[in-house]
């Protein structure tokens, strides 16, 4: 009988879980939850920039190397006496470069090539063609070799798409952004080594380089020199 009474008192103080203490935990829960999922989307975000970003700068990078091997050939076996107008010249605005040589000293004619910065499309390489002048020859839209992507004109952006304010943005990327030209400059550093020295008289001629920077010459993504073309003053 008191072994069963004491069953019973047990049994009356065992509460077992409150209502209040299961919603206490599901809102903790659900805090946990919140956090974890924000953390997931900001890690998501970073990473998708920086792949997006590693895209780029290997599209760019690997454009401008074959964009400058290619314009090494500019000026190659035409002669001297013909002007540099007809050898090199910058069209559309900037947007276009081009340039004459043969593509064997021992040829008889010459043929053209040049590159086309596209905005938000990309840079194209214009395949080589026979010609007698840079500013006569065209190209259509099926002779041209694209180099670099749509990629290229990459910008990282905020969570919300709003672009980083000036002082968090990238620093050194390369990127083809809306703004940059091609633009020509006579330049002393562009000559061979032991050329540089004009202390002495006559000084040789300045050498042709291309530049490709912006409009307003704010910042420069890509020079190159031209060997074959010097540039009378």
């Amino acid at each position: 009988m008191h072994s069963r009474r004491r069953v019973v008192r047990a049994r009356r103080h065992q509460t077992g879980q409150t209502l209040i203490s299961m919603m206490i935990g599901l809102v903790i829960s659900l805090i946990t939850i919140s956090a974890m999922l924000v953390l997931y989307k900001t890690m998501i975000e970073v990473s998708a920039n920086a792949s997006r970003s590693a895209l780029r700068d290997g599209q760019v990078s690997a454009a401008l190397l074959a964009a400058q091997m290619d314009m090494q050939s500019a000026g190659f076996g035409v002669p001297a006496a013909d002007a540099l107008s007809s050898k090199l010249g910058v069209r559309d605005g900037g947007k276009e470069v081009v340039w004459r040589y043969k593509a064997q000293l021992a040829d008889t004619g010459f043929v053209c090539s040049g590159l086309r910065l596209a905005d938000n499309e990309g840079l194209y390489r214009f395949t080589p063609k026979a010609c007698s002048d840079v500013a006569t020859v065209s190209w259509t839209a099926t002779e041209r070799e694209l180099l670099a992507g749509s990629a290229a004109f990459f910008t990282p952006a905020q969570k919300d798409g709003s672009a980083y304010a000036s002082g968090e943005g990238e620093v050194g990327a390369m990127s083809l952004a809306a703004g940059y030209v091609f633009a020509l400059k006579a330049e002393r550093q562009c000559l061979p080594f032991m050329q540089q020295d004009f202390s002495t008289s006559p000084m040789a001629l300045p050498g042709q380089q291309v530049d490709m920077e912006q409009a307003d010459g704010a910042s420069h993504l890509f020079q190159a020199c031209l060997p074959n073309l010097a540039v009378s003053t």
